[in-house]
């Protein structure tokens, strides 16, 4: 060492001994050096000095904690510039020193700060979120990714109508133009979120305004109380979810390299170094003498230049704050520290400087003002009570409990800060409630977790209890210990009355439910009763029709009779025929509504081929051309469904009479979650106009006498589809043929 500063020895912790003379192997062994990690000693080959003297390397802004003699520790870096002679040798080199540790200890701070922040949002059951001007977010916290499932990174930046959707953004557009007007806005509204569903909401827009008075943007805190308004249909007030709300941030680039000068006898500059000149843009013979001071903001020039004379004539240390003009036109702000140079002789040389760019400093400062700032705003307008506390010590806070809550919770119990801090909000809990209350917070003090519990809070403006619900957390430093509890508590009471009536009013309905289940057990009786009594009572008279007739016709031989009594005889036997087919089919009609469904997997194909060899054997000398498709496994009651199968073909088949050869045609549509069946013919159809009467009892649509039935078939084939969960319907064309359809539900996975 050839020389040092003062500066340079308080730095150390040494004021009082030089530097001079001390080589680079003492200079690491007699002071205490560490690498950033404040635990690994600086070796020789690693100190900044000996890498410039011995290998040529510049040194930039490279950090260091050094040890003092008194124990305390600074956090430094080391701007180190090799100097090299005509030949280009290494002679020495010039190093500079910068005391961050301040620094460091507001970036932690902030650090910290937003850690907070952003922990006590992120838990919060509301979306919170800072939009500028320009309508895009600029901050959100987690509730957006349980809202709409988009992450925190994927809203920054997008305009609110690409998040929200069209339809929402139409919703909300004329609160989000009053705010940014400059008016604060409160509403509830139903929004048709375009991810988040049909949500009503309670929200509060806040606008924000930078230093000239203008809006900058609007805080906005949604809160859904969708479930609130559905349980209380016609109350305008709901539950709304407000906690306390993080402000942006905003950091700035590490600090620019230290800026050091030097002036003469006649106050005039006469030496820069570079990193001054890299900072300001300029040349050297630029900034000699006072040329320096054109780079001096308006400002800040007269008070600068006072300062640095007063000190200069006084022969002493000076220190000063004024802004510089950096080489993008840029004024930063810079912490100059001026001392005076003297010879060995005692002879004044001039001052010796360093400039150090605190700009990031001082915006970090106005950062964090702001954000205490708008905190302050979210806690004071929140409709509900917030709370922070000291950390536990074993049953008690530490330094006197609760330390803040805000103004709901002053508003709603009538106390005062000063009566709410320590344990005084003990006294506005409801007597019933207080051991229950205690019991719950230690549990969670002692597993240092998260807690929530259901309150009653005295309120002041009439003296009763309300039902609230407190969620309380633990919040932690960077270690992992937890430094401080903070909390919430949302009034519940109407929710509570609304639930109350919702549990009578469930428990009535359940009674009535009971009665009206054996009401119609009783009916299923009465009509079993009933199909019993036609199965045997109205069989039994067509029976003995039947067999009068046939008797007559055996008594009388054809030559005793006239053509027309042998007429009136055949239709007799027809007509009592027929309406016991029509009595059987009514039965039937009866059992499916009542008859218990048997469910297995089919072979809709084989149960096709099946129908078709019945008909075929009743149906000889006809020419039909059938077309059976490869058909899904379908899941469902056989017999049913063969009914189902024997009607709907048969009804081809009978329709197709007046066909040579007739078409029928039988297939399956696969959709998403059903299976469509259907059967074609080419046969006389009907008229389009009447197809709502298709499937009703008694409805026929063709009256030819060609065409037998008794319009119970598809009324029946309708009750069995839709026990099945399934549809049918129908389309045709007079003269050219009909199609019926009808869906199964899919087979489920555990059934495939």
């Amino acid at each position: 060492m050839i020389a040092n500063s003062k500066l340079a020895q308080k730095l150390l912790g040494k004021p009082s001994e030089s530097l001079v003379g001390i080589s680079s192997e003492s200079y690491v062994q007699l002071y205490g050096l560490f690498l950033a990690d404040g635990v690994t000693p600086l070796t020789l080959e690693q100190l900044p000095l000996y890498r410039a003297t011995r290998y040529g390397e510049t040194i930039c802004d490279e950090e260091c904690i050094i040890e003092r003699p008194d124990g305390t520790t600074i956090t430094a870096i080391a701007n180190v510039v090799p100097i090299r002679d005509s030949q280009g040798e290494i002679i020495g080199a010039i190093d500079c020193w910068r005391d961050i540790t301040n620094r460091k200890l507001i970036e932690e701070a902030l650090r910290q700060r937003e850690t907070e922040l952003r922990l006590i949002t992120d838990k919060l059951p509301v979306l919170i979120t800072f939009v500028d001007s320009e309508q895009r977010y600029r901050f959100n916290n987690r509730a957006y990714q349980d809202w709409f499932g988009h992450s925190t990174v994927e809203v920054y930046g997008k305009h609110l109508w690409e998040v929200l959707g069209e339809s929402a953004y139409e919703v909300i557009r004329p609160y989000v133009e009053q705010v940014l007007a400059g008016v604060q806005v409160t509403f509830e509204s139903e929004v048709p979120y375009k991810d988040g569903g049909k949500r009503y909401i309670n929200a509060i827009y806040v606008p924000q305004f930078n230093k000239q008075g203008i809006v900058e943007g609007y805080v906005a805190l949604v809160t859904d109380i969708s479930e609130q308004q559905a349980a209380l249909r016609d109350r305008d007030q709901a539950e709304a979810a407000l906690r306390e709300s993080e402000s942006r941030f905003r950091q700035m680039a590490d600090t620019a390299p230290v800026l050091i000068w030097m002036s003469g006898t006649d106050k005039l500059c006469n030496y820069f170094n570079k990193p001054w000149l890299d900072f300001t843009g300029r040349t050297l013979e630029s900034e000699m003498g006072n040329g320096w001071t054109e780079g001096v903001h308006p400002d800040d020039f007269q008070r600068s230049l006072d300062t640095y004379t007063n000190a200069f004539d006084a022969r002493q240390k000076f220190q000063m704050e004024y802004r510089l003009r950096r080489f993008d036109g840029e004024y930063r702000w810079l912490f100059d520290t001026g001392v005076p140079r003297f010879a060995p002789t005692g002879e004044f040389l001039g001052y010796i400087g360093s400039g150090v760019d605190i700009h990031d400093r001082k915006l970090v400062e106005e950062a964090l003002r702001d954000s205490e700032e708008r905190y302050r705003i979210l806690a004071e307008v929140s409709p509900q009570a917030i709370w922070m506390g000291d950390v536990y010590d074993g049953l008690r806070l530490r330094d006197g409990g609760i330390t803040y809550c805000n103004q709901y919770w002053l508003d709603f119990t009538g106390l005062t800060m000063e009566q709410t801090t320590g344990y005084g909000w003990i006294y506005a809990i409801h007597p019933d409630d207080r051991d229950r209350v205690l019991k719950t917070s230690m549990h969670a003090i002692a597993n240092a977790t998260n807690y929530e519990i259901e309150i009653r809070f005295r309120q002041v403006s009439d003296g009763s209890y309300r039902w609230h619900i407190v969620r309380g957390l633990p919040f932690r430093d960077q270690s992992g210990q937890i430094i401080k509890w903070v909390g919430i508590a949302s009034d519940i009471h109407d929710r509570k009355v609304a639930e109350a009536a919702l549990q009578q009013l469930n428990e009535m309905l359940e009674q009535r439910i009971q009665e009206r289940t054996a009401q119609l057990e009783a009916a299923n009786k009465e009509l079993e009763s009933f199909s019993y009594s036609v199965s045997h009572d109205l069989r039994a008279p067509l029976r003995h029709i039947a067999g009068f007739i046939e008797l007559l016709q055996k008594r009388h031989s054809s030559t005793s009779l006239d053509q027309t009594s042998q007429r009136y005889l055949k239709i007799i036997a027809e007509t009592a025929k027929q309406a016991g087919i029509l009595i059987d089919e009514l039965l039937t009609f009866s059992r499916m509504g009542r008859t218990e469904m048997r469910y297995i997997n089919l072979n809709m194909e084989e149960l096709v081929h099946e129908v078709k060899r019945d008909l075929i054997a009743e149906t000889p000398g006809r020419t039909i051309h059938w077309q059976i498709a490869s058909l899904p496994e379908a899941q469902g009651d056989p017999s049913m469904l063969r009914l189902v199968l024997r009607n709907l073909i048969g009804n081809a088949v009978k329709y197709s009479q007046t066909r040579n050869p007739a078409e029928i045609t039988v297939g399956s549509i696969d959709n998403e979650n059903e299976v469509v069946f259907f059967v074609q013919d080419n046969g006389v159809g009907f008229n389009m106009q009447y197809v709502h009467k298709l499937f009703g009892v008694f409805q026929r649509l063709h009256s030819d006498p060609q065409f037998e039935g008794t319009g119970v078939g598809l009324a029946n084939v309708q009750r069995i589809i839709h026990r099945h969960n399934g549809r049918v319907w129908a389309e045709a064309v007079v003269d050219s043929g009909a199609t019926f359809y009808f869906s199964l539900p899919k087979l489920s996975k555990e059934s495939e």
